[in-house]
């Protein structure tokens, strides 16, 4: 891709309306553009970006035996009747077409899976198993917050297991927990916790969020010495002290970017999901759910890593692995090898971008900053004389000061993956 084909808007200087750094951030480089309060288009940067995510949690949801399924957006309103939750769910956004049916914009699926689940499941040898989607939900929010941190249309990553005993739901939901936990290492995510939580409007018994630590969150999460960590509904108010060993508790501010739950037979009995089970009687299985805000993981790194500068991707997540800047001299030269540098790579299979616009070498570095592509390659008349590309990094969970700073043109290729390698450990 060449720079000024990339259908994105840069802006420069402060961003009207956005109330946080990682929200300025996504608008100014050009990643996300408000379509309405509450509903965002990607960009190609911003849907590069998501896409990555997605892959990561994909991997990870099939490493723990997920199914991938896809569950429409809408769903009629008499499965949400017959789960109770139809007139409790203040979010429900609710519609009727044409010809008088009523329907909802599912802001959850517990309802469409479970009757989904109803169409398949006969016997407990069939159990347990757990299917995901990656969708977009709907939540008719009241209030809106800090660009995709919270939004009223968004994309998550939903997934729902169903067992034939508590102890087996709970052996799975601590593997669910270990994969959520490589899901935000992997995008990145430094300063995630998982926390004991409320089970709220889902129901069940058990529920964690995990949380990135982060002063601009909208939720308080408590955590101890001994590692006890709750979010405030799990804490009485006013008493701060670890029902674990007593102490005191440390008192942050988090950010929401997944939660899983032990929902137990809540939707299984409510619906009439049944099994015939060993002995010969009809059951309910006993479901766990799992929720990672894939929009909302993209906006968390942002907070937690970009600079006065720009985005800082790691090489996972990154909408380009490499840029290839040419500062333009007048024979054309340094432009012809940076383009060759760049047929190069993307024959390689590398994710490249290529500058080679006839603009300031400050322009050109600034806008390199914004798209933040872990690997810049620099090509000037200078380093043509040396036969060499400069390389700069700009990535955000790894020291690249003993990295190389030069790669000779003849190796760029090589060594380029040699990088992206050693970036991606």
């Amino acid at each position: 891709m060449k720079i000024e084909n990339l259908c994105v808007k840069r802006l420069y200087g402060d961003v009207a309306g956005a109330t946080t750094a990682g929200h300025k951030m996504a608008v100014k480089a050009g990643y996300i553009y408000q379509t309405f309060q509450g509903g965002y288009t990607l960009t190609p940067l911003g849907w590069r970006v998501v896409r990555n995510i997605e892959k990561i949690i994909r991997e990870e949801m099939d490493a723990v035996d997920g199914q991938e399924i896809l569950m429409p957006v809408v769903s009629g309103a008499e499965i949400w009747r017959e789960s109770g939750r139809y007139d409790t769910v203040d979010v429900l956004a609710k519609f009727k077409g044409r010809g008088g049916a009523e329907y909802v914009l599912n802001p959850t699926h517990e309802e469409v899976v479970t009757d989904f689940v109803k169409s398949v499941l006969t016997t407990y040898r069939q159990l347990p198993f757990m299917v995901y989607q990656i969708q977009t939900k709907f939540r008719d929010e009241l209030r809106v917050r800090a660009g995709l941190i919270r939004t009223r249309e968004f994309i998550m990553k939903d997934a729902y297991s169903f067992h034939t005993s508590q102890s087996d739901l709970e052996k799975y939901y601590y593997r669910v927990l270990d994969a959520y936990k490589r899901v935000f290492a992997r995008c990145g995510l430094r300063n995630v916790v998982d926390v004991l939580s409320s089970t709220g409007d889902m129901g069940g018994s058990i529920a964690h969020e995990f949380q990135l630590i982060n002063e601009m969150g909208e939720d308080t999460i408590y955590l101890c010495d001994c590692g006890f960590r709750a979010n405030k509904e799990m804490v009485t108010e006013g008493n701060e002290v670890c029902p674990k060993c007593g102490a005191p508790m440390h008192k942050v501010r988090g950010i929401e970017i997944g939660n899983i739950f032990q929902l137990g037979t809540k939707y299984s009995a409510s619906m009439h999901l049944t099994y015939t089970a060993a002995d010969g009687t009809e059951q309910n299985p006993i479901m766990g759910c799992y929720g990672i805000g894939v929009g909302r993981t993209m906006a968390a790194i942002l907070e937690e890593s970009a600079d006065e500068y720009g985005p800082r991707w790691n090489m996972a997540t990154a909408p380009f692995a490499v840029q290839v800047i040419a500062l333009t001299d007048k024979e054309g030269k340094t432009n012809a090898t940076a383009e060759k540098i760049y047929n190069d790579l993307r024959a390689a299979g590398i994710e490249t971008l290529l500058d080679t616009r006839d603009a300031r070498a400050g322009e050109k570095f600034a806008d390199a900053d914004l798209i933040a592509a872990p690997i810049r390659l620099v090509i000037s008349t200078k380093n043509l004389a040396n036969n060499v590309a400069e390389v700069k990094y700009r990535v955000n969970d790894m020291d690249t000061s003993g990295m190389p700073t030069l790669f000779a043109l003849d190796t760029v290729v090589a060594d380029t993956q040699n990088a992206i390698k050693q970036l991606s450990k």
